[in-house]
């Protein structure tokens, strides 16, 4: 066995605390690296590969998992300090063990020290005769008490997302890339039976090399993680069941600032960039908010009083209101369209020689509707198309002092916390096209984002406020997206399968739903390739999750 490859060794093991004062004194992150030697059966080369090793109580057990393999690790300290650590291991075509791994090992002058050997699967035939460790004390870097909250904290049971092991269910078929799609409206892209899909090279792809990409943040603070409640269980065995049954890639379930439970069809780790869809609107309108909160735009700001080149058109009469709520008034989508931008528009505007700012100020875009009588005014009925969230991206560029894609950086990603790098799409002009569907997250940046959204809404603040009429219906929206017939500002609401909720949605089943109650914590995710059209089986796990966290009615 070549066991290089079966470990990307980001072993963490963390326990539920019952510290003494020999305990606290190993208590904290250690970080280090893991050495073993050639194995002794078929001589392949010996290897040293990255450790970081969470320590909280006595004893502990936790799972982690690498595109290789997944691995099994317990750790038992005894009252004379020394740690001892088993793992047991196998590789992800693997159903049964095949390796385990005992170490043990003091910490001496500040630096844990272990020692050990690598086993076949019965614990007994040695595989490699020497593995070791040494690490040393992240400084800084501690568990904090079980008080604290947000995606910042630990959790109560002092675990993190540097530990969590995803569930990984078969999926129903695998997925499609475009090539394996037709294209439907605008060449959006269609699955078997002509339905809505999401590539999966659109879902996890990387954006183009124009696309502006976030500074990471290696120091980032890990997610807290707790375990089930026995009244979450069912509820996560049927989403389990779900992702069984649907083309959908990835179901999160949180509460209260903590992972609970993430299952995926396979291939998806934490750090994997996730595409947006039509998410990325709702992402706009929070970065809009900012903007409002710092004194830079207001609700009934018009869009010609920051962006000249609207001066004397129609959709430059628009109020930020009227953008973020879909009613800007200007021409609907037509067949050749999606959303409201033609394939030629896209391909000069957004991808060639032209920009977002000039393609607004076109007739095309910048036109209003017609009614049977007269012109559709702003504010007057909800048209989801991209010319919207485009001209809001346009106001932030124009009032924020920098790009809006930087302003999305400073004031929505560095306050959630994220750590890796995020690409926002963008013309070749560095405006933020992304802001209707281009955003590209790692997947525990896109839950450190809802965390954020859900403890910022609960504040007596002015963004606070604002997400609270985000995610309150200012305008009818009946028909477009199923269940839902409200609509807020870049957000759907009313769900008559989920009650009480607000919902970024995109293309092909892109999902995040919050509870709009004010002690409600839950909240619901989903990455999918073409789920849109079983959301009647996807909401009442949402519905399920987030009345458990309802307060009693008296």
């Amino acid at each position: 066995m070549n066991h290089s490859k079966l470990t990307a060794m980001a072993l963490a093991l963390v326990a539920l605390a019952n510290p003494t004062a020999w305990a606290n004194a190993l208590d904290g992150r250690w970080v280090g690296t893991l050495t073993c030697s050639e194995s002794t059966a078929i001589r392949s080369p010996g290897f040293t590969l990255p450790l970081t090793l969470n320590v909280t109580g006595i004893s502990g057990s936790s799972e982690r998992t690498d595109e290789h393999s997944v691995e099994t690790f317990s750790y038992q300290r005894a009252p004379s300090g020394q740690l001892d650590i088993q793992s047991q291991g196998r590789r992800r075509s693997d159903t049964e063990t095949r390796w385990v791994t005992r170490l043990s090992g003091h910490a001496p002058n500040g630096t844990l020290e272990l020692q050990g050997q690598m086993f076949a699967a019965d614990g007994k035939t040695l595989v490699r005769e020497r593995c070791s460790a040494s690490l040393s004390r992240t400084a800084g870097i501690t568990v904090p008490p079980a008080s604290a909250q947000g995606p910042q904290a630990t959790s109560r049971s002092g675990l993190t997302h540097t530990t969590f092991q995803i569930r990984e269910v078969a999926p129903k078929t695998p997925p499609k890339n475009q090539a394996a799609t037709t294209p439907g409206p605008g060449g959006a892209p269609l699955g078997e039976g002509g339905v809505l899909y999401f590539p999966e090279d659109w879902l996890l792809g990387a954006g183009q090399a124009w696309h502006y990409r976030t500074s990471p943040r290696p120091q980032a603070q890990p997610v807290p993680v707790r375990q089930a409640t026995p009244t979450e269980a069912p509820i996560i065995q049927r989403a389990e069941a779900l992702m069984q049954q649907i083309e959908s890639r990835v179901l999160v379930l949180l509460d209260a600032g903590e992972i609970v439970s993430i299952t995926t069809t396979g291939g998806i780790r934490l750090d994997s960039r996730l595409l947006s869809a039509s998410m990325a609107k709702t992402m706009t309108a929070l970065a809009a908010g900012k903007a409002m909160c710092a004194g830079r735009l207001s609700l009934g700001q018009r869009a010609d009083a920051v962006i000249p080149a609207l001066s004397g058109t129609d959709l430059g009469t628009a109020t930020l209101r009227d953008l973020l709520m879909m009613a800007s008034g200007t021409t609907e989508p037509g067949e050749r369209d999606y959303l409201g931008t033609t394939a030629e528009e896209t391909r000069f505007h957004l991808e060639g020689a032209g920009n977002l700012e000039r393609l607004l100020a076109t007739p095309g875009q910048s036109s209003a509707q017609r009614g049977v009588l007269s012109k559709i005014k702003p504010g007057e009925r909800f048209s989801y198309k991209s010319r919207d969230p485009y001209t809001v991206a346009m106001m932030l560029e124009k009032t924020v002092g920098m790009p809006a894609t930087r302003w999305v950086e400073e004031q929505l990603l560095a306050p959630s916390g994220a750590e890796h790098s995020a690409v926002l799409a963008t013309d070749r002009s560095g405006y933020f096209r992304g802001a209707n569907d281009g955003m590209r997250l790692a997947l525990i940046d896109w839950i450190r984002l809802a965390i954020y959204v859900d403890k910022e809404r609960k504040q007596d603040s002015c963004f606070g406020r604002f997400i609270r009429d985000m995610g309150s219906t200012q305008i009818r929206a009946p028909g477009l997206v199923n269940h839902m017939s409200g609509y807020g500002y870049f957000t759907f609401t009313e769900n008559a399968m989920a009650p009480q909720s607000f919902w970024a949605a995109g293309y092909g089943g892109q999902r995040i739903g919050w509870s709009t109650e004010a002690g409600n914590a839950r909240i619901f995710m989903m990455f999918s390739n073409s789920a849109d059209r079983h959301m009647d089986l996807v909401y009442p796990i949402a519905r399920d999750w987030m009345r458990l966290g309802s307060k009693p009615r008296n």
